[in-house]
């Protein structure tokens, strides 16, 4: 078999989110089985020494990774990004696959799960506010929490708002672990509007520190954070590649790309 299919994230230390990773590399070994091997890689040497060090689990760098393929001659390469958006560790990919342009036949690396251009933006934003539907009702107060950076465009958090509001969830809220709209900003904005409890919602892509600590921790989490302005909070701490839909569309990007190049 000469053809392979990388998997790769920014890792995970989190024996959860492993698990969420494993089970989709097999949904798409399932999907793709006649012709392609799967495989998972990190893009953090931090993460997968982590994982080695705590639980004996190995998941190589996506350097190493393509290393191994071009030494055991494969031909095509195609690599699905578990990344929301093109950001940076997107562009740290791309960036970082030029040199093996040359060292097999084919070389692809997939879009994130927003992708680009504003058609397929808008897709996916649709798409993971019908997947998050299944925890909330259009009477409860919504609170979106998502990485977020300093350099990031919050246009993609904007669509998600804004997609929820029109359909019918009209007290929906949107803040981010790093960048622009900190605990103390969402407080304001809740306190403005007289709310007195919230449905926390992770727009992250795997379970983790994120969502075990800075979010639903017991001390100094958003949880925590608003729990103490007297806020009651409701914890959904499922993650998007934890939905079907979300894991079905990234098999139909990885088909879509496969075939039409």
């Amino acid at each position: 078999m000469s053809k392979v299919i990388i998997i790769v994230s920014f890792g995970t230390a989190n024996l959860e989110g492993l698990k969420v990773i494993d089970d989709f590399e097999s949904e798409v070994s399932a999907k793709f089985s006649k012709g392609y091997h799967v495989v998972k890689a990190f893009t953090s040497s931090v993460i997968s020494n982590l994982l080695l060090n705590k639980y004996g689990r190995v998941v190589p760098r996506l350097e190493e990774v393509l290393f191994r393929l071009n030494n055991e001659k494969y031909k095509e390469v195609y690599i699905q990004p578990l990344h929301i958006i093109n950001g940076n560790e997107y562009n740290s990919i791309e960036k970082n696959i030029k040199e093996y342009d040359y060292s097999f036949n084919k070389i692809i690396l997939g879009e994130s799960l927003i992708g680009s251009g504003s058609d397929e933006e808008n897709y996916s934003c649709n798409l993971i506010c019908d997947a998050i539907k299944e925890n909330i009702n259009e009477k409860d107060n919504i609170l979106l929490i998502g990485h977020g950076s300093k350099t990031i465009n919050y246009n993609v958090y904007n669509c998600l708002e804004n997609n929820l509001k029109e359909k019918g969830y009209k007290n929906t809220y949107i803040g981010t672990l790093e960048g622009e709209v900190k605990k103390e900003d969402i407080v304001k904005s809740l306190v403005k509007n007289n709310v007195k409890d919230v449905t926390i919602i992770p727009i992250l892509m795997l379970p983790g520190n994120h969502i075990k600590k800075d979010i639903f921790g017991s001390e100094n989490s958003w949880k925590s954070f608003l729990e103490n302005e007297g806020i009651t909070v409701k914890s959904v701490e499922k993650t998007l590649l934890e939905y079907r839909e979300i894991r079905e569309y990234y098999i139909h990007k990885i088909e879509r790309d496969l075939f039409k190049r």
